[in-house]
Order: structure tokens, then C-alpha cells, then sequence
């Protein structure tokens, strides 16, 4: 594969812009960082918002939070906007919420401790911290998509089956997210991930692509924006969660919320939700305004008809059955495949520490659609595309 020197530099460049403009469905090193100072308003001084039942409203004052700032945790980039454009858009506000985001450290981390509140990631990277009793529980889907397996253009690797024998680099470590996702993707093709491949793991995204252009890996999982950012005519898609046929009806990411929170504050949790929910239709809906509005506050970067390709291809605003369906899938497959090891867990008994309907589709405004590309069995809410999306020419399987 040889790749121009340009490109190699954007590659390193883009090491700092993933976190911002990749799927960033994880979160950056760092510390939580309030973006503003802690607030704390008197019940009394707070009327009741017209979209909030009055029964609803006077829980809401009996509950621990009410009147405090609530923080959740975003650190910019497309695949885990729509909490952030659900501030964006106020409505937490028409709940009485006063939502806030901060920059900080993984979900896993940042909603597993309690310094946030609520956050979106890959169900990849947090559903086996779940089985291991991290405080966080998953309230909402977020999208389909958004990673995919690729080989040099010039690769004989032609499909799943010539990686048999081949090496995978992956990014964040043995055992956590990228593998895992590589590990279904290659199960679902008949490959087996355990003992038909080998994995290596590059963290640096620039020192991956060297490898492949040197021989030293074979293939890369890579976030799908990466690719088409940089590198959309030297690399080809083999396989991926976001183009495969096998994996249109399954969430990629999800929305988890620490599991205090959802105790002491159930109602405040719904309403969180519900606002989610509304964030990821109007990503799906109004994607044009949504990702202007993301440049507008400096939380997206790089080209913009690449971004919107991108945001496009994501299916924002699932719904509960879809996910549902997509967690218990996984959740199998996990099992069976040795990534969750706690062999005593029971399918039902994961689904009922990762699975919290916390805001039930049901009880959604009227009028309120999903994205849900293959519709489930039992389907409650309305499925609506957005007309004519955005595509890359030339990107995809």
C-alpha cells in the first residue's frame, strides 16, 4: 500500500482530532472539566415546565437533585452528540433540567463514579464492565455503525474468510473494545476470532497504517470517519457494523446513565432520557442544522460534507425494542465467545444489570419517530428517515 507523504501527516494529525470529530465513542485522558460553575436553584423559585405533568413535577422536587446542576459527560465528535444537541436545543430545559456537559475521562469512569451523570459509548467498551458491577446501567440507543475492518487497497484479502491466518491491529488494548467488536464481526463471517487471527495492539492510528504499508498487519479496525477522512481510496472495507447486512439491525453505541442516579432520581432519569431520545431524532432529521450547529461550538472539525456523509450513515434515534433486541444479541455472543468470562451470568441476568428503560418509547411525545434501519419485532414507534442523506461516492462494502 503506498500511501502519499501528505497523508501520513494527516494521519498523525488526526490522532488529536478523533476525539473531537471521529466517532468519538469514548472519551479522552483527562480529568472532568465543568464547562460552568455549579448552579443550585430553590424548588420555590421554579415553576412547573408546561411539557412536565404536574404529578411528575412535584416528584421531581421530592427528589435528591432537584434544582442542581446535572452533568453529563461529552467531549465532542459526531457518534455521541445527541445528549450534547439535546442541550444544544433546550430540552432539558423544557423538563426543568439544567444539564451541563463536562470533558473528562471514559463513561465507564467518569457515569461509573457519579462525577457524570449520564454518557454514550460503545456497547463494546461497557457492557463487560457492567457484568462486573460498574454502577452504570444503558437507558437509550444511539445509532447503528461506525467501525469497520480494512485491508490496503492493493490487499489480496478480498473478503472475511482470506483473514484467516492474518494479523489485526487494534487500538485500545487486548480484551476491550476494538477486539471486541472485531471478534463478532469475524464470528458472524464464519472466522473464528479466537484462534483463527492474531491481534496486535497499535494505539497510535499513524503507526497503524506504517504497519500495514509495511507488511507488519494485514488489517486495522478502524472508525469509519478515520477512512473517510484520509484514507478512503488506499484502504478497502472488508467487513464492518456499520455497512455489513448482518449488522443493520444491531445498536452500536448506546446511552448509560450511573444507576444512583436512576434510584434516588427516577424521574429526573425519564426525562434525562426523553431529551436524549429527542437529540438523536433531531440529528437524524435536521442532520444539516445539527452538524453546523456542532461547528458552530467548536465540538466538530475536518471537512464538512465528509462529517455529514458520516452523521448521516449513523441512523440516529433508535428505538427501545430495536436496542433491546441488539443488546441480547450481543450479550449471547459475548457468552459464547468468552468476552464476558463470568460463565454464571445468565443472558436474562446481564440484560437486567445493562438494560433500564428508564423513559419508555411509549411515553414519548406525540409525534416521536425512530431511526431503527430494520424494523424489530413488536415495533411501538414509527420509523422516519431522513430524506436524500449525505453519502461518500465510492465508500462502503
Amino acid at each position: 500500500m503506498k500511501l502519499k507523504n501528505a497523508k501520513r501527516v494527516m494521519a498523525a494529525a488526526m490522532l488529536s482530532v478523533m476525539t473531537l470529530s471521529l466517532a468519538a465513542c469514548g472519551g479522552k485522558d483527562t480529568t472532568p472539566t465543568d464547562n460552568s460553575s455549579k448552579k443550585e436553584t430553590s424548588a420555590k423559585d421554579v415553576e412547573r415546565p408546561e411539557a412536565v405533568s404536574e404529578e411528575d413535577w412535584e416528584a421531581m422536587k421530592k427528589e435528591p437533585v432537584f434544582g442542581q446542576e446535572l452533568n453529563y459527560l461529552f467531549n465532542g465528535g459526531a457518534c455521541v452528540s445527541a445528549k450534547y444537541m439535546a442541550e444544544v436545543q433546550g430540552y432539558y430545559e423544557e423538563y426543568g433540567i439544567n444539564a451541563k456537559y463536562l470533558e473528562g475521562d471514559s463513561v465507564v469512569t467518569t457515569v461509573g463514579s457519579g462525577q457524570c451523570l449520564w454518557g454514550t459509548d460503545h456497547i463494546a467498551t461497557m457492557l463487560v464492565p457492567v457484568t462486573n458491577d460498574v454502577k452504570i446501567t444503558f437507558v437509550a440507543g444511539a445509532h447503528i455503525g461506525c467501525k469497520s475492518i480494512y485491508v490496503p487497497a492493493d490487499s489480496d484479502i478480498q473478503s472475511v474468510e482470506d483473514l484467516k491466518g492474518k494479523t489485526i491491529a487494534i487500538h485500545d488494548g487486548i480484551g476491550n473494545s476494538d477486539q471486541n467488536i472485531c471478534y463478532r464481526m469475524l464470528d458472524k463471517n464464519g472466522v473464528d476470532p479466537t484462534s483463527e487471527v492474531e491481534f496486535t495492539d497499535i494505539n497510535d492510528s499513524a503507526a497503524t497504517v506504517q504497519a500495514m504499508e509495511s507488511g507488519e498487519v494485514d488489517a486495522t479496525i478502524f472508525s469509519d470517519y478515520f477512512v473517510m477522512a484520509n484514507y478512503k481510496d488506499d484502504m478497502r472495507m472488508i467487513c464492518s457494523i456499520g455497512y455489513s447486512p448482518e449488522f443493520q439491525s444491531e445498536a452500536c453505541c448506546v446511552t448509560a446513565m450511573n444507576t444512583d442516579f436512576i434510584k434516588e432520581n427516577p424521574v429526573h432519569a425519564k426525562y434525562v432520557t426523553m431529551a436524549i431520545k429527542r437529540g438523536g431524532e433531531y440529528n437524524r432529521l435536521h442532520s444539516e442544522d445539527a452538524v453546523q450547529a456542532m461547528y458552530d461550538n467548536d465540538k466538530m472539525t475536518g471537512d464538512k460534507d465528509i462529517q455529514l456523509a458520516f452523521w448521516d450513515g449513523l441512523h440516529f434515534g433508535l428505538s427501545d425494542k430495536f436496542t433491546e433486541a441488539s443488546l441480547r444479541q450481543i450479550a449471547e455472543d459475548y457468552l459464547r465467545l468468552g468476552i464476558i468470562t463470568n460463565k454464571d451470568l445468565t443472558v436474562d441476568e446481564i440484560m437486567d444489570m445493562a438494560w433500564t428503560e428508564t423513559c419508555p418509547d411509549e411515553e414519548m411525545p406525540e409525534g416521536y419517530t425512530v431511526a431503527d434501519p430494520v424494523e424489530p419485532e413488536d415495533a411501538v414507534v414509527p420509523v422516519k428517515a431522513k430524506e436524500n442523506p449525505a453519502k461518500l461516492d465510492g465508500f462502503g462494502l
